[in-house]
């Protein structure tokens, strides 16, 4: 069971979007970069170690790779995109 989205890239995204109208889309990973701190200091808590262990093995795994995530962030191998779309009236 996957926790996240496929991983692609954003025109892939776009095309997946085709017979919507007024597409837009943009990087945000400057607005996502806050995140990966804090998600990891969380997961680091007394509280959320409890959380994810009342969360599953598909959580736990998904925390797990939050540090090399963040470190393909940094590097810039990682980028978040957001893509709007209006459905035709």
């Amino acid at each position: 069971m996957l926790s996240h989205p496929a991983l692609c890239a954003p025109p892939v995204w776009s095309a997946a979007a085709e017979g919507l109208t007024d597409i837009k889309s943009g990087d945000w990973s400057d607005e996502v970069a806050p995140f990966w701190g804090a998600v990891i200091q969380t997961a680091l808590t007394s509280a959320g170690v409890l959380g994810l262990l009342r969360a599953g093995w598909g959580t736990i795994k998904g925390a797990l790779v939050m540090p090399l995530m963040a470190q393909g962030f940094r590097m810039g191998l990682i980028k978040f995109n957001i893509i709007t779309a209006r459905k035709p009236q």
